[in-house]
């Protein structure tokens, strides 16, 4: 198993897959699907945010005593964040990295060779099994639009294990927050800079006003805020009359969460009444939180392959999003678990070969389990 899961990650991060162009890996998840033996579908996600292919759903049928039971629902995700292009994997000491130039795209290849070879291994053992489901997003990295877009109704497995996760294999993550998306676009009035700036009404500095009154980075235990992206002005001699402001808030509270948001709009909106600006507030609901209890039917089932491999399973919450958040908002319990990568999304990202290999094992004990 661990060669061929070794080999599987490296020719998938070769694949170049980025948010809205996964036509390439879909198109090589779908011939190994079939070989395995899936009735593979690709629903319409891909023409409802522009992209090159749609999300891949495909379902194994079970076998022997267990092949009427519910299905087993794994997921990965088949894009990657920027600077996930042209990766050449390297094998060194037990550990897969990239040639230090680009990312290792572990985030979510790993998940990807994961699942296929564990249910490969599933098969191989020849106990009986319940059919297994498998949901391939795209659009992850970018506002989980993939799953947002996923043909649930293709759909007959009742929870779901997401195969994205750091920390290491036996991690199971049941708490994930909700978030909201904040835009402001403050309007001033322009003038000459050097001529007549009393003219005019920055709309920059009173953007500033607000973010120094706003509260921000890590707000409580369970809440975090940031402002990431500011854009304005035209010249340095034009008063300038525009500024867009957009940032987050997340909170593992929903209330706590709407609290937040309020604040900072509230606070853009005193701070251009205080300059006699204006400003056009929007605010997005990108996704629900979820938090299943240690109790639930899919997280013992988690913990009890955990051990089966001889590992001390650990629950945790998380601060960042992923597929499992818009799974449970559409009523399929979900969990995510820990992969073993390190360092995602920067050029130091690597994954040990035992902890794919784990994962690999642990995905074909949740279904012979």
């Amino acid at each position: 198993m661990t060669q061929r899961v070794v080999d599987l990650l490296l020719e998938l991060v070769q694949i170049d897959s980025a948010s809205f162009r996964e036509r390439a890996m879909a198109n090589v998840l779908m011939a190994k699907l079939s070989e395995l033996g899936f009735e593979v579908h690709e629903d319409k996600a891909g023409e409802a945010v522009g992209g090159s292919a749609g999300n891949l759903l495909a379902r194994l049928p079970g076998s022997g005593s267990k092949a009427g039971q519910d299905p087993v629902l794994f997921s990965s995700h088949m894009d990657r964040v920027d600077n996930g292009l042209g990766i050449k994997p390297v094998l060194r000491d037990g550990v897969v990295y990239s040639d230090g130039t680009t990312i290792l795209g572990s985030d979510d290849a790993a998940g990807l060779a994961s699942i296929l070879e564990g249910v490969r291994a599933a098969k191989e053992t020849g106990l009986d099994r319940p059919p297994v489901e498998v949901a391939f997003t795209i659009c992850e990295e970018n506002g989980l639009l993939g799953s947002q877009n996923l043909d649930y109704g293709w759909l007959k497995a009742k929870q779901a294990y997401i195969m994205d996760s750091g920390g290491p294999v036996g991690t199971v993550i049941v708490q994930g927050p909700y978030q909201s998306r904040v835009r402001a676009v403050v309007l001033g009035k322009s003038a000459h800079a050097g001529v007549a700036p009393e003219a005019g009404i920055n709309a920059i500095q009173a953007a500033a006003v607000a973010l120094s009154r706003m509260r921000l980075g890590r707000i409580d235990p369970q809440t975090t805020a940031n402002i990431g992206v500011i854009q304005g002005g035209t010249a340095t001699n034009i008063v300038p009359d525009r500024v867009e402001v957009r940032g987050e808030a997340r909170s593992l509270d929903g209330s706590t969460l709407r609290v937040q948001v309020q604040h900072m709009v509230s606070t853009f909106e005193q701070a251009a009444q205080e300059a006699g600006a204006r400003v056009e507030m929007e605010v997005a609901e990108m996704y629900p939180g979820f938090h299943l209890p240690e109790s639930a039917p899919l997280v013992q089932r988690a913990l009890k392959a955990i051990r089966t491999l001889a590992l001390e399973p650990a629950t945790h919450a998380t601060g960042g999003g992923s597929d499992a958040n818009i799974f449970n908002g559409h009523g399929i319990p979900a969990v995510a678990l820990g992969l073993g990568y390190e360092a995602i999304h920067s050029k130091a990202e690597h994954i040990p070969v035992d902890q794919l290999a784990l994962a690999a094992q642990l995905v074909t004990q949740l279904i012979i389990g």
